[in-house]
């Protein structure tokens, strides 16, 4: 059940990473994050409950056990990135990450040993004799409760500043008389979000402690199953909130510049009103007319043209033109750009510039991939066959 639970995690946390693809998206740092957690809670599982030393021997030379100091600033980055709808890692946001590379780099002489010497360690493990191995002959740099006790405190840290965060957004929003029900919906999710995140630490911080404490690898086992069947079920939790709704990785769309009506300055009260407002018109004209000139500049027909290929070219955020095309068009992307590719093969042969090409060939210049998607979009656009289009022409 354990495995089922992690496995279900990495193939979610890596669908996020790579259909998400991290452009100007706050989602990158989430699907890091729950990529990372599950790691640490996967790793200790198999370290507790599996007595294979090549699987043991295997774990201890991954070169990533050091990701523990890199959940609490990636939950951190996360949230300030969607409280801000700005996800850029600038060169600062890299100071996060310091502790994680020192590390990193005390852990890399054990993880270059040979495959003995590992195996020699892991053996002590699976045996219950690594009570007298000392930390520092994993890592040159912390010895084994110093690390443990800096990993808790380090973690507390970030929850700190995630809270503060979440808390002061939500005072700062909740006397405004509107809020769009995108903003509610985000609002509701970071509380939740940060919640769910301080019970997965606190889960974490108890394994370290009884990690430490306990004096036989039979008990750890006991006691330690609630723990983690505790934490599996946490970060199911997320994942399936995040699946229920998707709506929640829009994130806040809302435009930085501030709308002026005439030469007037709006009042006070007003101004924060617009900024909680998820895409004034004045933004929706914007991502309206540079939609047009995308599909002015036939970039349509190009067989690879995505909603993550758009967002480049017209230079706004991935969740930006999601948000647009799902809760403001009313209009997934892949259906208003088949309408492009059929409009211009109709063009094409209305104009006779089509009458000497096959359907295929017709198909493939409109942009798709194959003949059968090309027939499929064009009957349910014109209500016709290409060969009955023709015909009547």
């Amino acid at each position: 059940m354990m495995f089922l639970l992690s496995g279900f995690g990495f193939l979610f946390s890596s669908l996020l990473l790579v259909y998400n693809r991290g452009y100007k998206s706050a989602n990158l740092y989430l699907g890091l994050f729950l990529l990372l957690f599950n790691f640490i809670t996967l790793t200790h599982y198999l370290y507790i409950y599996n007595n294979s030393k090549e699987i043991i021997a295997f774990i201890l030379s991954v070169p990533f056990n050091a990701s523990a100091y890199a959940i609490g600033p990636l939950a951190f980055l996360y949230v300030r990135s969607i409280i801000k709808d700005d996800a850029h890692f600038t060169k600062y946001d890299s100071l996060h990450f310091i502790i994680f590379a020192i590390i990193f780099i005390g852990r890399l002489p054990y993880n270059l040993s040979d495959w003995d010497s590992k195996l020699l360690i892991a053996d002590k493990i699976v045996n219950n004799a690594d009570r007298n191995l000392t930390y520092t002959y994993l890592n040159n740099f912390l010895t084994l409760r110093v690390n443990y006790a800096l990993k808790g405190l380090h973690f507390l840290l970030y929850l700190i500043g995630i809270w503060y965060l979440v808390v002061y957004f939500t005072f700062k929003k909740s006397s405004l008389r509107f809020l769009a029900e995108q903003r509610k919906i985000v609002d509701n999710w970071l509380i939740f979000f940060t919640v769910l995140v301080s019970l997965l630490g606190v889960f974490l911080f108890t394994f370290g402690i009884m990690f430490l404490n306990v004096k036989d690898k039979i008990t750890f086992q006991i006691e330690g199953n609630v723990l983690f069947s505790l934490i599996f079920s946490g970060l199911l939790v997320l994942i399936l909130g995040l699946i229920l709704f998707p709506r929640i990785l829009y994130g806040i769309p809302t435009e930085k510049i501030p709308l002026i009506v005439g030469n007037n300055e709006m009042d006070e009260f007003d101004k924060v009103e617009t900024e909680s407002i998820s895409f004034d018109l004045d933004y929706i004209e914007k991502i309206r007319l540079l939609l047009e000139n995308w599909a002015a500049e036939f970039k349509f027909l190009d067989v690879d043209s995505s909603i993550y290929s758009i967002s480049k070219d017209i230079d706004l955020p991935f969740h930006h033109v999601t948000y647009f095309f799902n809760q403001v068009n009313n209009e997934k992307f892949i259906d208003w750009r088949n309408k492009l590719r059929i409009e211009h093969s109709v063009k094409l042969l209305e104009n006779k510039e089509g009458y000497n090409k096959t359907i295929a060939s017709l198909g493939k210049e409109s942009g798709f991939k194959s003949n059968s998607a090309f027939i499929q979009n064009f009957k349910k656009i014109t209500g016709k066959l290409p060969s009955e289009f023709i015909k009547e022409l």
